[in-house]
């Protein structure tokens, strides 16, 4: 993305008035972030919607994307690189799209094929260092991809993914405590919430017997 998608807020206040808005950072004007986001140095952000505590590390791009709560993408990673048709006889956008080249209109002819498709980033989720996440994949939340994965396709929900292509390594919890989990999302609780059960999130390995006691099963009369 050129500097033009960016220039509008170079001078942003928010570089000032948001605590962890590096000076440094770059987001177009349809990116949206809130006073609990992070953008490190030299991160560019465009399309994308970030949510409280979610941060896009130093050097890291994403384009096209949904970020949720309590998410991290590490340095030098990038979501959403862009896309071309392979099933042509040639992939150049040249044949079917004016921008950027514009030399010959004649050759252009509009194609049914999208390569911008917006990806979603769950929740509580970790991206690893120089990973690369392809447009229109979905990571579920609570997920994790190991540094230097190139993630094509769909993560379910806590899973471990890793590799190029990225595949299913292991899952964070037994699918009891991942089912519990992903009733409870704690990740949409408010600060307030979160401070009274803070004990659960430094237990290594909890139980579903530990977050159940944070977190009692309602009877059903």
């Amino acid at each position: 993305m050129g500097l033009l998608n960016y220039i509008g807020t170079l001078f942003s206040p928010k570089k000032i008035t948001y605590k962890y808005i590096s000076p440094l950072a770059k987001w177009d004007s349809k990116t949206t972030f809130t006073k609990k986001s992070a953008l490190r140095h030299h991160s560019k952000s465009f399309n994308v919607q970030i949510g409280d505590y979610s941060s896009i590390g130093i050097g890291s791009c994403v384009s096209n994307a949904c970020i949720g709560r309590f998410t991290v993408v590490a340095r030098d990673c990038y979501v959403g690189v862009g896309a071309h048709p392979t099933c042509y006889l040639t992939a150049h956008s040249i044949f079917y799209k004016n921008q950027p080249w514009g030399f010959h209109p004649e050759w252009v002819k509009e194609i049914d094929f999208k390569e911008d498709a917006l990806s979603y980033i769950g929740n509580d989720v970790w991206i690893g260092t120089r990973s690369i996440i392809m447009d229109g994949v979905n990571i579920g939340d609570g997920a994790i991809v190991a540094a230097g994965a190139v993630v094509t396709k769909d993560v379910p929900p806590f899973a471990i993914v890793g590799g190029i292509p990225a595949k299913v390594i292991k899952y964070r919890f037994s699918p009891e405590v991942i089912q519990r989990l992903l009733e409870i999302k704690w990740w949409n609780l408010s600060d307030e919430e979160i401070t009274r059960c803070v004990d659960l999130f430094h237990m290594p390995n909890p139980t579903i017997e530990d977050i159940n006691r944070f977190f009692p099963i309602e009877k059903t009369t």
